[in-house]
């Protein structure tokens, strides 16, 4: 009789989980390709016609942060707050001789969401005008909402200057639900999709700590970005007429190939350009001089051995240690 065989022990594979809901709901203008004839032309519209100091300043550049999120907070809160009021009211909750002073605040809170509207709005679009196309086509959706959010506010107070506050306090009521949708995309857009977030923050985290050949001095050309890596860590090697800098390579605003980028001359300041979108990081200490990017490039020690070789290692956060080194670790 033939020896038989012990069943397979192994697990066998199961079904694919499918993914939450409220996540393929938001995600379903990502696929929406028929809206990029819409987009190309915007985006060149808004390259066109921003001078480089006002998309530097929009973008948030100048402070290291985003401005659309910081003004977005304005205009939901102040919408928010207006439409509380006006609930409270049209529930019947606000005593009668109360009603008017609290007309009179939701009125200017609706108002003075209604004109933080309009640098939002400015900021968002220069933002937009960078990303990549699949996010493009989320911010459009994103945008919309909060277009069909701004009418709505407006429209609320034009029924309110009117006299009718009924009216009014509805179109409030209901600008807030529909701004509240805009806003689950555009917080979507940046925490899913990764717009407006660093993508060069996991450097000094996952880099290996201790020191490592980068290139040859030699081997470099002045002015010329060359690719090099750190353990699993893509870095940009950049020698100037001053000495060497390493930086990490996935630029912090898309994760572009920072060794594709080339090098200029900024107020007397070498600096290195991104080849995608045009974010300018100053070699001396990685910060911005211009952007998309917001965030500063990570920037490495660097070191030239006597015999020309160029070591680097990362700069470890205080009291965050590096990766573990790898057995190649030189000097």
């Amino acid at each position: 009789m033939a020896e038989q065989r012990p069943a397979d022990a192994r697990p066998q594979p199961s079904a694919v989980a499918p993914r939450p809901l409220l996540l393929r709901i938001l995600d379903v203008p990502v696929h929406w390709a028929w809206l990029d004839p819409l987009a190309g032309p915007v985006r060149d519209l808004v390259h066109r016609v921003e001078p480089r100091w006002l998309a530097d300043l929009l973008h948030g550049s100048p402070i290291g942060h985003p401005l659309h999120p910081i003004l977005a907070q304005v205009v939901v809160g102040s919408w928010t707050s207006s439409a509380l009021v006006d609930a409270l009211t049209l529930t019947g909750l606000v005593p009668d001789d109360l009603e008017e002073g609290a007309e009179a605040a939701s009125t200017t809170l609706a108002a003075t969401g209604l004109a933080a509207a309009l640098p939002t709005i400015a900021s968002g679009w220069t933002d937009w005008s960078d990303l990549h196309e699949d996010q493009q086509r989320l911010g459009l959706v994103h945008a919309a909402g909060n277009y069909a959010a701004t009418a709505m506010v407006a429209l609320s107070l034009v029924q309110r200057w009117r006299g009718r506050r009924t009216s009014g306090r509805l179109w409030s009521m209901a600008a807030l639900t529909t701004a509240t949708a805009g806003a689950a995309l555009g917080g979507h857009l940046a925490y899913r999709w990764a717009a407006g977030a660093s993508h060069a923050e996991h450097v000094p985290h996952v880099a290996p700590e201790g020191w490592y050949a980068v290139g040859a001095w030699d081997d470099l050309e002045v002015d010329s970005p060359a690719k090099a890596q750190l353990g699993d860590v893509p870095v940009v090697v950049v020698r100037t007429h001053t000495g060497v800098t390493v930086l990490a390579d996935s630029c912090s605003h898309l994760a572009a190939p920072l060794s594709g980028g080339r090098v200029v001359r900024e107020r007397g300041e070498d600096c290195l350009v991104c080849p995608w979108h045009g974010s300018t990081f100053r070699l001396a200490d990685g910060s911005v001089a211009h952007g998309p990017a917001t965030a500063p490039q990570p920037v490495l020690a660097s070191r030239v051995e006597p015999d020309g070789t160029v070591l680097a290692r990362v700069v470890e956060l205080p009291g965050v240690a590096a990766s573990p080194g790898l057995d190649s670790r030189a000097g």
